[in-house]
């Protein structure tokens, strides 16, 4: 089986399955799910793949005015948008992606730079991916879904900013070799050092 959905139409068609709305309460969902710390979605995307969807019948738009206020157009889901969420969401819980990590193509092309250069640079990476893991343990300290999706979606990017975090310990730390005790500290109580990755 194959993915008809690109990720986008899939999360709107699940934001409108939730609840018809109109573009900019999906937007509004989207900001308040955080949906875009995990997944590219631009505002405008929004409205092209709305368009796109009812291009293929899976949602419809009905426009609606309310007082002095412009019409608006709201998003229902159909029947068949539903089948497709259905499909979709069972294809991309039951297979795995591709990591298309910027790191990736930052490391191959890194033959350009010195030892220090890249250990520098990973270590600039190291602090960020840190602050994001703790703003991602207070997220999931104080979410405001505390259901199933949203616990596994903190719980997921939790885990890969961990496996992140060691990785780049370990791979600065392979850089250094023997010269550990030259490697600067990243915050006052962090020296990378191999017995520190356990």
């Amino acid at each position: 089986m194959e993915q008809v959905l690109s990720n986008i139409e899939v999360l709107l068609l699940s934001i409108i399955n939730e609840k018809p709305s109109y573009a900019y309460e999906i937007d509004k969902i989207i900001d308040n799910r955080d949906m875009r710390k995990w997944n590219r979605i631009g505002v405008a995307s929004i409205y092209q793949v709305l368009k796109r969807l009812e291009d293929k019948e899976f949602v419809v738009s009905q426009i609606e005015k309310e007082g002095k206020m412009p019409d608006r157009k709201r998003y229902y889901i159909t029947d068949s948008g539903k089948q497709a969420q259905i499909q979709a969401a069972k294809y991309l819980l039951s297979n795995f992606e591709w990591f298309y990590l910027d790191l990736n193509v930052g490391l191959e092309s890194s033959d350009c730079l010195t030892e220090d250069e890249i250990a520098n640079c990973l270590m600039q990476r190291l602090a960020k991916v840190k602050a994001n893991l703790n703003r991602v343990q207070e997220i999931s300290s104080y979410s405001r879904e505390p259901g199933f999706k949203a616990k596994g979606i903190v719980k997921t990017l939790m885990y890969f900013r961990e496996a992140e975090e060691r990785f780049l310990l370990e791979t600065i730390n392979d850089l250094y070799g023997d010269k550990g005790d030259l490697l600067p500290a990243i915050s006052e109580d962090l020296y990378l050092f191999p017995n520190n990755l356990d």
